[in-house]
């Protein structure tokens, strides 16, 4: 009996060992193969096939194993790490791409950037002593006021300078003189040679040749030659060279001028007969005759008309007028007085000085020698100028269109110191000129300016 125990307690442990060995060999094949083989057909695996398969399985199992998982499992994780790479590896090797190229690329553009501008330069300086219509694009007033209405049929506008009006007295009396004489406008030469000379800053205009207006050829005998530009009548430019008259001083020169528009060109005297006053209504209609005729700029008559409005040139197409006799110490700040309002009660106040009017620009002088106090804005004066005089009288100019003048500057009597505007407290182009007994400008100490004006 003990026997017999014995083998059926060994029997009992063979058949446990037996059945614990297929399953751990069932365990290889269904992991590696869960996604092919259904678990329906695992289970009729013999014991055999069971053993065998963990012998073959484990060659392919690990890549089967992992390869899943990678498979998987990158392929969540690869969007987000081949963005990274694309921000941050990728940009690194194409950030140089994208900036040496611009390098690449701007290094070039100044250098024709810089020929352009030095040609530019190249061009005006040797241009400036070219005729009137090339010197119209140095002007100041022109290029200052309307640069984006120079190739524009109208709307010129011009802002008086002093320098200009320094020019203008300079040869205002021989153009004023010669044109009497010789039936012609001397607004119109004035305004010419303000545009052909820059205001008599050019080179051709300055000693020793004197030549405001650009005349070619020579002067009994002398000539110079310069480089200047010309309008194909499109207004388009091109450069020549040109021979222009040397004269020994702005008399001649303007006494030159007048002799060609009345005597014409050789084929034809009567080549400028349009810009003679019998001849024309107005000097519109010969500033109109000359474009085209003396300059090829096409807006040569406009430029023209501006100039003579701004600066109040036709005063120089008449004899000039003398002021009346009186008081030698103080003369009329402008020419040809015309008193719009007097000093004193006026409505239901009180008139401070005496109000000349006048055109838009026209010329504002100082009635005596003295030192600028004042020369500002102010809301009902708008622009004006003060000037205290030695005398102990102080004199006020309001109402300006610009200040020619700045606090401490010395004037002299009768030199430029405004021009007629409408700032201010104004209905219209007019000088409010007041004179006071102190620099106070107090009303107390206002007098009557025509007590102490010529009679």
């Amino acid at each position: 009996m003990k026997q017999s125990k014995k083998w059926i307690a060994l029997a009992l442990v063979c058949s446990q060992f037996l059945t614990t060995i297929p399953a751990s060999a069932a365990l290889v094949g269904p992991e590696d193969t869960t996604e092919s083989i259904p678990p329906e057909e695992q289970s009729p695996a013999t014991p055999e096939d069971q053993e065998s398969q963990p012998s073959e399985p484990p060659e392919e199992a690990p890549t089967e194993t992992v390869n899943p998982p990678v498979e998987e499992g990158p392929a969540v994780p690869e969007v987000p790490e081949e963005i990274p790479e694309e921000s941050t590896t990728e940009p690194k090797p194409e950030d140089p791409a994208p900036i040496d190229p611009p390098k690449e690329e701007t290094k070039p553009a100044p250098t024709p950037q810089s020929d352009q501008s030095t040609n530019q330069e190249a061009t005006s300086e040797t241009v400036q002593p070219a005729p009137v219509e090339n010197q119209c694009s140095t002007l100041p007033e022109l290029t200052e006021s309307t640069p984006a209405e120079s190739n524009q049929s109208t709307g010129i506008e011009i802002t008086p300078v002093r320098e200009t009006w320094d020019f203008i007295k300079e040869i205002g009396e021989d153009a004023r003189k010669i044109g009497l004489e010789e039936d012609l406008y001397g607004s119109i030469m004035i305004a010419q040679a303000i545009l052909e000379s820059a205001s008599g800053q050019s080179k051709l205009s300055q000693a020793p040749y004197h030549n405001l207006f650009g005349i070619k050829g020579k002067y009994e005998g002398k000539g110079v030659t310069f480089k200047t530009q010309e309008d194909d009548g499109s207004g388009n430019l091109y450069t020549i060279d040109a021979t222009f008259r040397q004269y020994e001083d702005y008399e001649a020169n303007i006494k030159d001028y007048a002799k060609l528009l009345k005597e014409g060109l050789a084929h034809d005297n009567d080549f400028y007969k349009g810009t003679w006053k019998s001849e024309t209504e107005s000097y519109e209609d010969a500033t109109e005759f000359l474009t085209g005729r003396y300059a090829t700029d096409i807006q040569y008559g406009e430029k023209l008309n501006a100039l003579i409005e701004a600066y109040a040139l036709t005063s120089y197409d008449k004899e000039k007028a003398e002021l009346p006799e009186g008081n030698d110490e103080m003369i009329y700040p402008v020419s040809n007085p015309v008193v719009s309002s007097s000093f004193g009660p006026r409505g239901g106040g009180f008139h401070r000085g005496v109000d000349f009017a006048a055109s838009l620009g026209t010329p504002i002088s100082a009635s005596l020698a003295g030192t600028v106090i004042r020369s500002e804005y102010h809301a009902s004066w708008g622009n004006y100028v003060a000037i205290e005089h030695e005398n102990g009288l102080t004199t006020l100019y309001a109402h300006n269109n610009q200040n020619l003048v700045t606090v401490g500057q010395t004037v002299e009597q009768g030199e430029i110191i405004a021009s007629m505007g409408s700032t201010g407290n104004s209905t219209g182009p007019h000088l409010h000129f007041e004179v006071s007994l102190s620099p106070s400008l107090a009303q107390d100490q206002l007098i009557d300016p025509m007590t102490v004006l010529p009679k």
